[in-house]
């Protein structure tokens, strides 16, 4: 009887895991992925290296690194080049350490890459487990072991590596939680188990009034990132629909619809119809263009203005510090358009967020940089990380370079595809010229760089020094991201310093 129920017992838990297996790691995948660009990272991290290890490029060039990565260049825009000698991917995902990287290496090596690019920048090496003191850094190995044990890319990505290397220092608890999520897939994923699932309902069976990244057609006046347009909004209607949605922040709301019969009739002023709409309620309302003009057919173009009271970005929730501007109506996820529901995971739009910031003077760039990301920086908790980096990038004015676990895992990384032969190359990300100044002719900073060139050049590898490469500050959104244009401009010097590297046969 009771190897009996030691069969049955072992039996259900083997069914059981091979079940999560299949249906968590495998079935749970081949859902279609309509999330948008950096929504559900997690996710779309694993679901991409999933699409990567599963196809294969003629010649494939994998970027990886942390959010910096992500905002530094536009793979999608790169790949559209005629005559181009590589496809480029990200492998990359918010906050990734090296750390991170280390434990991913084999994942990304299974990848398919004929070339591996680590955009790397200052920000990413941990500082806040370093602590200045007697002229050097030291490093709270115990705490970063807690921590780490802790974080979703640990939990969720290489809970049983963690654990194997780190079981002797971590607490009970968390020993518990990652041995769990070692056996189980569900107990990983759940954290975005629905992320997909509820972006499929939203885009097949809802109105559009729930969405994370506007996908309609975009006004020529240009449009913020959560729909929001500015005080006016002219756009092609390209897909006109029975009924639309627009959404007004203050009650009485007035709009002006003007509809032209296509975009030269709006160059010589030549509406087809024009008349005003008073919204009384604030929120989404309905808007159905045979209300405003019987025949659909005799128009393509329409512009929107706000004639009562604008709103600001501000009382809207679209910015909280820095320079405030007025903003019109919210309009639905896609607006005057067919519903395009590809896989947007790591592709990057154009949205006034970014755009309004190279609209500044210099000037007016710093003053609204240091509203938005220096003033009480120390006390906001939005911004306590980049503090930290801050403040480290003046410490090490002060103190000698040693090297310690983040750097080191960065050179076992080299190490890796060295051995396996894959070309790799360590760009050192653009940085804000306002915050590189900090640190940049520290003696530290020069001996980090001198330690990872000469390691990475002892095996026939690369380093980049990329950190002045963008010296306009209103390319940058905050220390060390790009904004869309900052990413658009870097996208050819990044592409043209790698050419040696992609024409190189491979080893």
């Amino acid at each position: 009887m009771k190897w009996k129920v030691f069969v049955i017992t072992c039996s259900l838990l083997g069914a059981i895991l091979f079940l999560d297996r299949v249906f968590f790691f495998e079935l749970y995948f081949l859902f279609p992925n309509e999330t948008e660009w950096d929504s559900s990272p997690w996710y779309n991290f694993i679901h991409k290296t999933k699409e990567l290890q599963s196809s294969k490029d003629k010649h494939r060039t994998i970027i990886t690194g942390s959010s910096v990565a992500l905002y530094s260049v536009l793979p999608d825009e790169l790949n559209e080049k005629e005559n181009s000698k590589t496809k480029y991917s990200f492998f990359s995902h918010v906050a990734m350490a090296p750390t991170d990287l280390f434990y991913y290496k084999e994942n990304l090596l299974a990848s398919n890459p004929d070339l591996v690019v680590y955009l790397h920048n200052f920000a990413d090496l941990q500082w806040e487990y370093l602590e200045a003191k007697d002229g050097k850094f030291s490093f709270d190995e115990s705490k970063w072991v807690r921590e780490f044990g802790d974080r979703y890319p640990a939990k969720t990505i290489y809970p049983t590596a963690f654990l194997k290397d780190f079981w002797k220092e971590l607490p009970r608890k968390t020993i518990s939680k990652l041995a769990t999520k070692s056996l189980f897939y569900v107990s990983r994923f759940r954290v975005f188990f629905l992320d997909p699932i509820e972006v499929y309902i939203d885009n097949h069976f809802r109105s559009g009034r729930k969405y994370h990244l506007y996908q309609g057609e975009k006004p020529r006046e240009g449009i913020w990132s959560k729909g929001w347009t500015k005080e006016t909004a002219t756009l092609v209607c390209s897909e006109k629909k029975s009924k639309e949605s627009i959404f007004t922040q203050k009650p009485n709301t007035k709009l002006k619809f003007s509809f032209y019969l296509d975009n030269d009739s709006i160059n010589r002023n030549q509406p087809i119809l024009e008349l005003e709409k008073n919204y009384e309620r604030s929120g989404w309302n309905d808007l159905v263009w045979t209300d405003l003009i019987e025949k659909p057919q005799d128009w393509s173009v329409v512009k929107i203005q706000v004639l009562s009271e604008f709103p600001s970005a501000k009382e809207v929730n679209l910015i909280r510090y820095g320079k405030d501007e007025s903003v019109g109506i919210r309009l639905s996820h896609f607006f005057c358009k067919t519903a395009d529901v590809k896989n947007r995971s790591y592709s990057r739009g154009s949205y006034w967020d970014d755009t309004r910031l190279v609209t500044m003077t210099k000037e007016d760039f710093k003053e609204d940089y240091f509203e938005r990301m220096i003033r009480d920086s120390g006390s906001r908790n939005e911004l306590w990380r980049l503090h930290f980096v801050r403040e480290a990038k003046k410490s090490v004015n002060s103190v000698t370079f040693e090297s310690w676990l983040e750097f080191n895992r960065i050179l076992l990384i080299s190490d890796y595809f060295y051995q396996n032969k894959i070309p790799f190359v360590l760009i050192l990300s653009p940085e804000n010229p306002i915050e590189f100044d900090f640190y940049k002719n520290s003696k530290w900073r020069k001996d980090w760089i001198s330690n990872l060139k000469k390691h990475l050049e002892s095996r026939g590898q690369t380093l980049i020094d990329h950190t002045e490469a963008v010296s306009d500050v209103r390319h940058f959104f905050d220390p060390h991201h790009l904004t869309y244009e900052g990413a658009h401009f870097y996208n050819s010097i990044f592409s043209k310093s790698l050419e040696p590297s992609i024409l190189q046969p491979h080893p």
